[in-house]
């Protein structure tokens, strides 16, 4: 059976490391292509659910790649994906500087909040674009002040949704988490198999899961509820201009 995964290029819409990372080490070949996006106007032009924002995000992104990369001759299929840390009804986002991160740690101490990482998938062939949300609560330990300025010290909160990554060797300030450990990195790859794939895996199912589950194939660190199955992919056909260059060009 030919493997669905290799009808066209995949190319990722993410300049993050971390997601390169986990693409890579799932085995699933890609090249990146990354166009800048107001993250904090369409932030602010959202109206949705808060749970969906990522999802949002990602959609946009995609598409603003997807525009770039057929304006460069390319074609292919289009990966994006964004994450938010979501408490007390808001988002919190990249701290803007070394203070701002302290005071999201803080907020954030001793507290369980969501990550929700959204992903979109264009596909030419189908002229769609698919997304999923994967919703993970977590826990902070309760880490103390002398930990937060030496972590903050690093630097490495700065280019971090809620100022912290899940998997900092010294910090790990993760208590407890229910739902997709990878998702709280930055790309739940059950959803991005999911969704290149088109059809439900085995491996991803609704919870809850009885205890001699599996566990997920992809990271040992995720506790169920594992992410969704296929009634929460939506689809979405791309805007009537994509659609009408991506006919012009067929023709041609």
């Amino acid at each position: 059976m030919n493997d669905p995964t290799a009808r066209a290029p995949l190319y990722l819409a993410s300049a993050s490391p971390r997601r390169s990372r986990l693409l890579s080490a799932a085995g699933i070949a890609f090249e990146r292509f990354v166009v800048p996006v107001d993250e904090d106007a369409l932030t602010a032009a959202y109206s949705g659910p808060l749970l969906r924002l990522g999802e949002y995000l990602a959609c946009e992104k995609g598409l603003a790649a997807w525009r770039a990369l057929r304006a460069s001759g390319r074609a292919g299929r289009v990966l994006s994906s964004d994450t938010t840390v979501l408490i007390g009804g808001r988002s919190l986002p990249k701290p803007i500087d070394l203070a701002e991160a302290e005071a999201m740690l803080r907020e954030l101490r001793g507290r369980e909040h969501t990550v929700a990482t959204g992903v979109a998938l264009i596909d030419p062939a189908s002229r769609t674009q698919r997304s999923a949300t994967s919703a993970t609560r977590v826990r902070m330990r309760d880490y103390s002040d002398e930990e937060i300025a030496a972590y903050v010290a690093t630097g490495d909160p700065l280019d971090k949704a809620g100022a912290y990554s899940i998997q900092h060797p010294d910090f790990q300030p993760v208590a407890t988490l229910a739902g997709c450990h990878l998702g709280v990195i930055g790309l739940p790859v059950c959803l991005v198999s999911l969704l290149l794939n088109g059809a439900r895996s085995a491996r991803i199912t609704q919870a809850p899961l009885p205890a001699d589950a599996p566990d997920c194939p992809w990271s040992g660190q995720c506790q169920p509820p594992y992410p969704f199955a296929l009634p929460s992919i939506h689809t979405m056909p791309l805007p009537d201009e994509d659609v009408a260059a991506d006919t012009a060009e067929a023709g041609a």
